[in-house]
């Protein structure tokens, strides 16, 4: 390499990768944690801290539409991204009206898409679950 000639030039690739799945299940746990924490805001009436956890949860469903890989991903990143713009709305909606229920089917509907996420990971490994935290 040349003196003053920029090292990221030559090897940098042109995209930026798709994030590593491990990354995407504790997004995704992160996701479930705040939204019981918005849940657990309601049920004590503190607003504030409903709309901090709630800003919690939607830089998260944010990062993880920012991640997706559109052109290799196909059908899978397009559902993908209609399900987190779905999820964020709900999430908007259900704390502008303190719905819990609403809160806790997105929840849930997290947590069924994380177990698919380490199934997938934790399937190469030779195991069936992913190990216990």
């Amino acid at each position: 390499m040349t003196p003053g000639a920029n090292p990221l030039d030559a090897s940098a690739p042109a995209e930026v990768p798709a994030i590593p799945e491990h990354l995407v299940i504790l997004l995704l746990e992160g996701g479930q944690r705040f939204l019981a924490k918005a849940e657990e805001s309601i049920r004590h009436r503190e607003s504030m801290a409903r709309d901090h956890h709630v800003k919690k949860v939607l830089a998260i469903l944010q990062e993880l539409h920012r991640c997706l890989n559109h052109e290799g991903g196909g059908a899978l990143a397009a559902s993908l991204s209609r399900m987190y713009d779905w999820w964020m709305r709900e999430i908007q909606e259900a704390a502008a009206q303190d719905d819990e229920h609403r809160l806790r089917v997105v929840s849930s509907q997290m947590g069924d898409i994380r177990k698919t996420w380490e199934h997938v990971l934790f399937r190469g490994e030779g195991m069936s679950e992913a190990p216990e935290s």
